[in-house]
């Protein structure tokens, strides 16, 4: 036969665990917003050489080297997305998944820098100029320096 101390404690467990309940049910919305992982050393070695390599493209005159300068920004700060922990399948999912933590201006001068890269890497007769080119890398380069 249970004792009353027993049975205290058992209702006690159960009160205990519905308010954990609660709680967590409560709490599940913001799960996502938690502080995001920092870069760690050798992230942030990789980020910096990789920037100072695609600044340097700026200043080439070389259409293939501006176009490869412009991928190499969009593949590096899709990285920089999937560092942070930003979910989402393609970089376009993570850089939505992103908007609330990015200044909105930030936010479309990198829309704008996708949309160039897209054009590069689907449509085989764009025409895109040298400086709109390199407006697309500083695009990138203006976040990222943010990083």
């Amino acid at each position: 036969m249970m004792t009353k101390c027993n049975y205290e404690t058992i209702e006690q467990k159960i009160i205990l665990g519905f308010f954990r309940g609660i709680w967590w049910f409560l709490t599940l919305p913001f799960k996502g917003l938690q502080k995001k992982e920092k870069f760690t050393v050798a992230d942030k070695k990789y980020l910096i050489a990789k920037k100072l390599e695609i600044e340097r493209f700026l200043s080439v005159e070389d259409y293939l080297i501006l176009r490869h300068a412009v991928l190499e920004a969009d593949k590096l700060l899709d990285w920089a997305l999937k560092k942070y922990n930003y979910r989402g399948k393609t970089f376009a999912d993570r850089l939505r998944s992103a908007e609330k933590n990015i200044p909105p201006v930030v936010y479309n001068n990198i829309w704008q820098a996708h949309k160039i890269r897209n054009q590069l890497v689907h449509e085989t007769d764009a025409e895109i100029s040298k400086e709109s080119l390199r407006l697309a890398i500083k695009k990138y380069l203006q976040y990222l320096n943010q990083l």
